[in-house]
Protein backbone atom coordinates (compact mmCIF):
# COMPACT_ATOMS: atom_id res chain seq x y z
CA UNK A 1 0.00 0.00 0.00
CA UNK A 2 1.19 3.64 -0.59
CA UNK A 3 -0.20 5.92 1.91
CA UNK A 4 -0.03 10.15 1.87
CA UNK A 5 -0.08 12.07 4.88
CA UNK A 6 -2.98 14.05 3.57
CA UNK A 7 -6.38 13.19 1.94
CA UNK A 8 -5.74 14.75 -0.99
CA UNK A 9 -2.71 17.11 -2.92
CA UNK A 10 -3.00 20.48 -0.99
CA UNK A 11 -5.47 19.36 1.90
CA UNK A 12 -4.75 19.55 5.99
CA UNK A 13 -2.30 16.56 7.30
CA UNK A 14 -4.38 13.72 8.46
CA UNK A 15 -5.86 14.41 12.56
CA UNK A 16 -3.87 12.53 15.28
CA UNK A 17 -6.67 10.49 15.67
CA UNK A 18 -6.99 9.28 12.00
CA UNK A 19 -3.44 8.54 12.07
CA UNK A 20 -3.43 6.23 14.89
CA UNK A 21 -5.84 4.54 12.84
CA UNK A 22 -3.94 4.47 9.67
CA UNK A 23 -0.54 3.02 11.69
CA UNK A 24 -3.31 0.57 12.34
CA UNK A 25 -4.23 -0.40 9.12
CA UNK A 26 -0.80 -0.42 7.79
CA UNK A 27 0.35 -2.82 9.92
CA UNK A 28 -1.68 -5.79 7.73
CA UNK A 29 0.14 -4.50 4.83
CA UNK A 30 2.79 -6.66 3.31
CA UNK A 31 4.77 -3.23 2.93
CA UNK A 32 4.09 0.72 2.99
CA UNK A 33 5.61 3.34 0.59
CA UNK A 34 4.27 6.71 0.76
CA UNK A 35 3.98 9.59 -1.82
CA UNK A 36 5.26 12.99 -0.64
CA UNK A 37 2.10 15.63 -0.38
CA UNK A 38 1.41 18.12 -2.42
CA UNK A 39 2.13 20.79 -0.13
CA UNK A 40 5.44 20.02 0.07
CA UNK A 41 6.13 19.53 -4.33
CA UNK A 42 9.00 22.60 -3.98
CA UNK A 43 12.67 22.71 -2.30
CA UNK A 44 11.36 22.64 1.54
CA UNK A 45 13.57 20.45 3.80
CA UNK A 46 12.42 21.07 6.77
CA UNK A 47 8.43 20.09 5.38
CA UNK A 48 10.71 16.74 3.86
CA UNK A 49 11.80 15.50 6.95
CA UNK A 50 8.17 15.77 8.16
CA UNK A 51 7.36 13.53 5.47
CA UNK A 52 9.87 11.45 6.17
CA UNK A 53 9.19 11.08 10.31
CA UNK A 54 5.34 10.34 8.55
CA UNK A 55 6.67 7.67 6.82
CA UNK A 56 8.58 6.43 9.41
CA UNK A 57 5.67 6.57 12.08
CA UNK A 58 3.73 4.28 9.90
CA UNK A 59 6.27 1.70 9.22
CA UNK A 60 7.24 2.79 5.68
CA UNK A 61 9.90 1.92 3.67
CA UNK A 62 10.12 3.98 0.83
CA UNK A 63 9.14 7.91 0.59
CA UNK A 64 8.61 9.08 -3.18
CA UNK A 65 9.63 12.44 -3.99
CA UNK A 66 8.94 14.38 -7.48
CA UNK A 67 12.18 16.07 -8.99
CA UNK A 68 10.53 19.69 -8.09
CA UNK A 69 11.24 18.67 -4.47
CA UNK A 70 14.72 18.86 -4.63
CA UNK A 71 14.24 22.40 -6.47
CA UNK A 72 14.79 21.60 -10.09
CA UNK A 73 12.61 22.46 -12.58
CA UNK A 74 14.81 23.99 -15.16
CA UNK A 75 18.32 23.11 -16.56
CA UNK A 76 19.88 26.06 -14.99
CA UNK A 77 18.16 24.86 -11.68
CA UNK A 78 20.81 24.64 -8.97
CA UNK A 79 20.99 20.97 -6.57
CA UNK A 80 21.65 21.87 -2.72
CA UNK A 81 23.70 18.25 -3.09
CA UNK A 82 25.16 18.38 0.56
CA UNK A 83 21.46 18.93 1.81
CA UNK A 84 19.80 16.22 -0.17
CA UNK A 85 22.59 14.15 0.95
CA UNK A 86 21.87 15.08 4.13
CA UNK A 87 17.63 14.60 3.74
CA UNK A 88 18.77 11.27 2.64
CA UNK A 89 21.09 10.25 5.63
CA UNK A 90 18.28 11.63 7.84
CA UNK A 91 15.89 9.00 6.14
CA UNK A 92 18.53 6.36 6.62
CA UNK A 93 18.84 6.87 10.36
CA UNK A 94 14.43 5.81 10.21
CA UNK A 95 14.84 2.99 8.59
CA UNK A 96 13.40 4.84 5.13
CA UNK A 97 14.39 5.36 1.68
CA UNK A 98 13.61 8.43 -0.74
CA UNK A 99 13.09 7.57 -4.48
CA UNK A 100 12.77 10.41 -6.99
CA UNK A 101 10.06 9.63 -9.23
CA UNK A 102 10.18 10.20 -12.97
CA UNK A 103 7.98 12.83 -14.58
CA UNK A 104 7.28 13.34 -18.43
CA UNK A 105 10.22 14.07 -20.16
CA UNK A 106 12.57 13.93 -17.01
CA UNK A 107 15.42 11.55 -18.43
CA UNK A 108 17.91 14.91 -18.17
CA UNK A 109 16.77 15.49 -14.77
CA UNK A 110 17.31 12.23 -13.40
CA UNK A 111 20.70 11.56 -14.80
CA UNK A 112 21.53 14.86 -13.63
CA UNK A 113 20.96 13.82 -10.24
CA UNK A 114 22.32 11.09 -9.97
CA UNK A 115 25.42 12.11 -11.71
CA UNK A 116 25.46 14.93 -8.66
CA UNK A 117 24.37 12.95 -5.97
CA UNK A 118 25.87 9.31 -6.63
CA UNK A 119 23.87 6.37 -8.21
CA UNK A 120 24.30 3.92 -6.03
CA UNK A 121 21.04 3.57 -3.96
CA UNK A 122 23.01 1.90 -1.05
CA UNK A 123 25.86 4.32 -0.67
CA UNK A 124 23.24 7.46 -1.32
CA UNK A 125 20.01 6.19 0.02
CA UNK A 126 18.25 7.76 -3.34
CA UNK A 127 17.01 5.42 -6.08
CA UNK A 128 14.58 5.84 -8.62
CA UNK A 129 10.69 5.05 -8.91
CA UNK A 130 9.38 5.22 -12.24
CA UNK A 131 6.04 5.73 -13.39
CA UNK A 132 4.76 4.10 -15.98
CA UNK A 133 1.76 6.07 -16.82
CA UNK A 134 4.71 9.15 -17.07
CA UNK A 135 6.91 7.11 -19.37
CA UNK A 136 4.37 6.70 -21.46
CA UNK A 137 3.72 9.96 -21.73
CA UNK A 138 7.36 10.82 -22.79
CA UNK A 139 9.21 11.24 -26.41
CA UNK A 140 12.61 11.22 -23.96
CA UNK A 141 13.22 7.47 -23.89
CA UNK A 142 12.51 6.18 -28.22
CA UNK A 143 9.76 4.28 -29.56
CA UNK A 144 9.61 1.64 -26.13
CA UNK A 145 9.96 4.38 -23.42
CA UNK A 146 8.63 2.45 -20.74
CA UNK A 147 10.98 -0.30 -21.10
CA UNK A 148 13.59 2.15 -21.71
CA UNK A 149 13.01 3.87 -18.87
CA UNK A 150 13.07 0.33 -16.68
CA UNK A 151 15.99 -0.13 -18.45
CA UNK A 152 17.85 2.83 -18.12
CA UNK A 153 17.73 3.02 -14.09
CA UNK A 154 18.00 -0.88 -13.78
CA UNK A 155 20.70 -0.10 -10.88
CA UNK A 156 18.75 2.24 -9.01
CA UNK A 157 15.05 1.47 -9.34
CA UNK A 158 14.14 0.53 -5.88
CA UNK A 159 10.17 1.37 -6.62
CA UNK A 160 7.37 1.43 -9.21
CA UNK A 161 4.01 3.10 -10.14
CA UNK A 162 1.26 0.75 -11.98
CA UNK A 163 -0.78 2.48 -14.39
CA UNK A 164 -1.86 3.11 -17.87
CA UNK A 165 -2.90 5.91 -20.28
CA UNK A 166 -3.31 6.68 -24.03
CA UNK A 167 0.05 8.58 -23.90
CA UNK A 168 -1.12 11.90 -24.19
CA UNK A 169 -2.49 12.86 -20.52
CA UNK A 170 -1.86 11.56 -17.16
CA UNK A 171 -5.04 9.35 -17.19
CA UNK A 172 -3.90 6.95 -14.31
CA UNK A 173 -6.28 4.12 -15.91
CA UNK A 174 -6.25 0.29 -14.80
CA UNK A 175 -3.47 -1.96 -16.57
CA UNK A 176 -5.09 -2.90 -19.58
CA UNK A 177 -6.98 0.14 -20.65
CA UNK A 178 -4.57 2.09 -22.30
CA UNK A 179 -1.67 2.08 -24.50
CA UNK A 180 1.00 0.85 -22.43
CA UNK A 181 2.66 -2.78 -23.54
CA UNK A 182 1.94 -5.03 -20.48
CA UNK A 183 3.77 -8.20 -21.34
CA UNK A 184 7.03 -5.50 -22.83
CA UNK A 185 7.39 -3.72 -19.05
CA UNK A 186 6.75 -6.88 -17.46
CA UNK A 187 9.44 -8.90 -19.24
CA UNK A 188 11.73 -6.05 -18.85
CA UNK A 189 11.45 -6.03 -14.70
CA UNK A 190 11.76 -9.58 -15.01
CA UNK A 191 15.12 -9.22 -17.20
CA UNK A 192 16.23 -6.34 -15.18
CA UNK A 193 16.20 -8.33 -11.93
CA UNK A 194 13.87 -6.02 -10.08
CA UNK A 195 13.06 -7.25 -6.46
CA UNK A 196 11.64 -3.68 -5.28
CA UNK A 197 8.17 -2.96 -4.41
CA UNK A 198 5.22 -1.65 -6.84
CA UNK A 199 2.25 -0.65 -6.22
CA UNK A 200 -1.21 0.07 -8.30
CA UNK A 201 -1.64 4.36 -8.46
CA UNK A 202 -5.15 3.58 -9.97
CA UNK A 203 -7.94 6.04 -10.53
CA UNK A 204 -10.86 3.56 -11.87
CA UNK A 205 -13.70 4.85 -14.01
CA UNK A 206 -16.96 5.68 -12.47
CA UNK A 207 -18.79 3.07 -13.52
CA UNK A 208 -16.61 0.29 -11.37
CA UNK A 209 -15.75 1.16 -7.81
CA UNK A 210 -12.07 1.20 -6.56
CA UNK A 211 -12.15 -2.36 -5.15
CA UNK A 212 -13.37 -3.78 -8.87
CA UNK A 213 -10.47 -1.51 -10.40
CA UNK A 214 -7.84 -3.42 -7.80
CA UNK A 215 -9.80 -6.61 -8.71
CA UNK A 216 -9.71 -6.13 -12.54
CA UNK A 217 -5.93 -4.50 -12.49
CA UNK A 218 -4.67 -7.42 -10.48
CA UNK A 219 -6.08 -10.33 -12.76
CA UNK A 220 -5.08 -8.66 -15.88
CA UNK A 221 -1.52 -8.35 -14.84
CA UNK A 222 -1.43 -11.75 -13.59
CA UNK A 223 -3.29 -13.11 -16.47
CA UNK A 224 -0.02 -11.25 -18.50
Amino acid sequence: VEVWGSKALDVPEASEEELVELVEVCRGAPFVTAHVRGVYMTWDPPGLRREIDFVARVGGSILVLHPICLGVVKPEDRLDVPEILRLAGYAAGRGVRLALENTPETIWLLDRVLEEVGDDPETTNLGICIDTGHARMSCDAGREPVPNYLERYAGQLVHVHLHDNCGESDEHLVPGEGAIDWPSVLQTLAEIGFVGTAVLEIHPSVEISVVEGIRHALTFLAGV
